[in-house]
């Protein structure tokens, strides 16, 4: 596949603030090329795929919960759930420590699905980290965390959905 970008031979050099930027956004395009590819081997829609892994990241969770992250209702989130659960990817169950509460967790069908869809991808991404200090990786790490806490903070400002 073409890339839209020109080779480092043919760029000046550039602001590294402008670079990461640039990153950034090509990153956020081929997320969503991978997000795409996993929603179409699992057989699901982008938003049922994003509460699937919403769910996988929690680990176990509640519908409203999961409402709250998605900035859905809870009656939508609900047939997300029906969805996820019909396909066989996540299931409901009662909360042990409070008997009118549900907890949501993905199936070991969906794990194993997850494993073969995202571990080559993490596979490669810690063999990349491996190849740098940990106070570099350290550094990425808290560069990450603030530009997604720009990202909840914006939207937050102007009423959209953060997780």
């Amino acid at each position: 596949m073409e890339s839209l970008s020109t080779s480092a031979a043919e760029e000046p050099p550039r602001d590294p603030v402008v670079q990461v930027i640039a990153e950034l956004r090509a990153l956020s395009t081929v997320q969503d090329r991978l997000d795409q590819y996993a929603a179409e081997r699992f057989g699901l829609n982008r938003t049922d795929l994003r509460a699937l892994d919403l769910i996988g990241q929690a680990g176990t969770t509640s519908p409203t919960a999961l409402a709250v992250a998605l900035g859905m209702s809870t009656g939508a989130t609900s047939t997300v759930l029906d969805r996820l659960e019909a396909a066989g990817y996540a299931q409901r169950e009662p909360d042990p420590h409070h008997r009118r509460r549900t907890l949501v967790r993905m199936t070991a069908r969906a794990e194993r699905l997850s494993a073969e869809t995202f571990g080559p991808v993490i596979r490669a991404t810690a063999e990349h980290a491996a190849n740098h200090p940990d106070r570099a990786l350290r550094d990425v790490a808290a560069f990450l965390a603030a530009h997604r806490q720009t990202l909840e903070g914006y939207l937050d400002a102007h009423n959209g959905i953060s997780g």
